[in-house]
């Protein structure tokens, strides 16, 4: 007896001493920490926000077109919900989305006085500041220009603010610019780059550069409505520094591992969704662009003919855009051309900004009159710029693997066959093409066209031009749902009436065709 009570005190006494001394550390879950290395915070948001509405934005602006289920390319479903974007990590989720939150949470960990000194072994705290507040402003930039007003000014405030107000486009527009330029001024290229930076590797020269040619992308959609302010962003930025070179990009780099590769590899794998719309390869084949054989794969039908016998002609088909899911299905595979090996190769990056864009930027606003410099010169530029991006790429690329995919068995030669390496000649007489050549008469319509075609894999901004300059003439689908036109805009999801109805009903009061894909933002005007 009195060995059982001995053993109940001692048994007590290891209870209280392991619920006063490291009660916390036995019992903290090493697969769901609560402190997560700012790093790890900066990857996981670059990770999460590499492809803002690609898919959608290269359906809408007619880039791609759908193979089977149609419904995005027929403008079924007119909402979605931003929330996603908004969130930082989910732990144990089995969701990698990154977003937001993780951007605002490397901001306040290098402010606190508490942590500021313990997260310096990631990069100074200004740089690493600096770097937040860009790729907020770039994903805040998206998000607008998806919905139009959205939560901004109070966003992100945990327990502050559970039901933040919807800001007026108008109002959002200029203060990202000040973000840029107050983060451009914040950084200190002589102290420590930033860690777990996958788009620059930590070099702050060029954030900085990247900073001031989104700064220009804002400016030039303002172009419509608040011109003046067009102008002086876009001249702001080409006094501090922009993009000079295709080595400047900004690009998020996927690997070859499942985890971390590209997310069209893996789509790719399994399905076939999506291929290059007979609009854009009517466009391309029409001006003779080298780029096509890189845009687009072969036909099915003749790569599988080029496998048994290399004198084959490797031909190229665009899919119809728009039709019905019925004439969709009635179109074979080995018919059309997916989106070729270059873009859905596993390590193809995915493209955040780019040296052509800034290029057309600066074209557009020389033709306009803006800023000087020869729009001819700047032009061409651009779309020099753009082949020779993806020449480099194309050179990187396996085609011979991932065409194997396609068609089952083997294939040898296909990048030799398509000339994927675009010669400076082809250059020379693409801008010579008819439809090619400079016109200073109608400029502004060229300039728009070639920028479509050269932001291939960044769908959203291929969305947005189309929608700020009216270019490329683009029909809506002949299929379309309760024949909508192209969107202008996605709709608010359900959930933000649910919980967000105050805020969510002014917001949608504002619109001229209420929470509805026909609404225009505020940007967006007749042309």
């Amino acid at each position: 007896m009195k060995t059982i009570k001995l053993w109940g005190v001692m048994l007590a006494l290891v209870l209280v001493g392991a619920c006063t001394d490291d009660f916390e550390e036995i019992n903290r879950d090493p697969n769901n920490p609560t402190e997560v290395p700012t790093s790890y915070l900066l990857t996981h948001a670059q990770r999460g926000l590499k492809n803002i509405f690609n898919t959608n934005g290269s359906l809408y602006a007619q880039l791609w077109a759908e193979t089977q289920y149609t419904n995005t390319s027929r403008y079924e479903t007119p909402d979605s919900d931003f929330s996603q974007y908004y969130r930082g990590s989910q732990p144990n989720t089995g969701t990698s989305l990154g977003g937001l939150s993780d951007l605002q949470e490397i901001i306040r960990l290098n402010t606190d006085e508490e942590t500021m000194t313990e997260v310096q072994s990631f990069g100074s705290n200004s740089n690493q500041i600096a770097v937040a507040r860009i790729l907020k402003a770039w994903t805040f930039h998206q998000l607008t220009d998806i919905w139009g007003d959205i939560p901004y000014s109070e966003a992100l405030q945990g327990r502050e603010i559970f039901l933040p107000i919807y800001d007026h486009q108008k109002d959002i527009y200029p203060d990202l610019i000040k973000e840029l330029d107050e983060a451009t001024a914040q950084i200190n290229t002589a102290e420590t780059g930033v860690v777990g930076d996958v788009i620059y590797g930590g070099n702050m020269a060029k954030w900085k550069l990247f900073a001031q040619s989104l700064k220009m992308r804002i400016g030039m959609r303002m172009s419509a409505v608040a011109p003046e302010q067009a102008q002086a962003a876009i001249t702001s930025a080409l006094g501090s520094g922009v993009f000079t070179s295709n080595d400047d990009n900004a690009i998020f780099a996927n690997l070859a591992d499942a985890a971390n590769d590209n997310t069209y590899f893996q789509h790719f794998l399994t399905r076939t969704d999506y291929a290059i719309s007979n609009e854009l390869e009517d466009y391309m084949s029409g001006n003779s662009d080298p780029r096509l054989p890189i845009y687009a794969s072969p036909t099915g039908g003749t790569l599988a003919a080029y496998a048994k016998d290399a004198s084959t002609d490797l031909a190229i088909a665009g899919m119809p855009y728009g039709v019905s899911a019925a004439d969709a299905g009635s179109i074979t595979n080995a018919s059309i051309s997916f989106p070729g090996a270059t873009v859905r190769s596993a390590t193809s990056p995915s493209l955040i900004m780019t040296y052509p864009e800034v290029l057309f930027i600066q074209a557009e606003a020389a033709a306009r009159g803006w800023v000087g410099g020869n729009a001819q010169e700047l032009y061409e530029q651009a779309i020099r710029a753009s082949m020779e991006f993806w020449d480099a790429q194309a050179a990187s690329t396996d085609f011979d693997a991932i065409y194997k995919e396609d068609i089952g068995e083997a294939v040898s030669g296909v990048k030799t066959s398509l000339q994927a390496q675009i010669a400076p000649e082809e250059i020379a007489a693409y801008l010579t093409q008819p439809g090619v050549a400079f016109n200073q008469a109608t400029a502004l319509q060229q300039i728009g066209e070639q920028k479509w075609v050269a932001l291939y894999m960044q769908g959203l901004q291929a969305w947005a031009e189309w929608r700020r300059t009216g270019y490329p003439e683009l029909a809506p689908a002949p299929a379309a749902v309760e024949g909508r036109a192209i969107p202008r805009r996605r709709a608010y999801a359900q959930i933000e009436s649910d919980l967000n109805k105050a805020n969510y009903d002014e917001a949608v009061a504002r619109l001229s065709e209420g929470n509805t894909m026909e609404s225009r933002m505020w940007w967006d005007v007749e042309n």
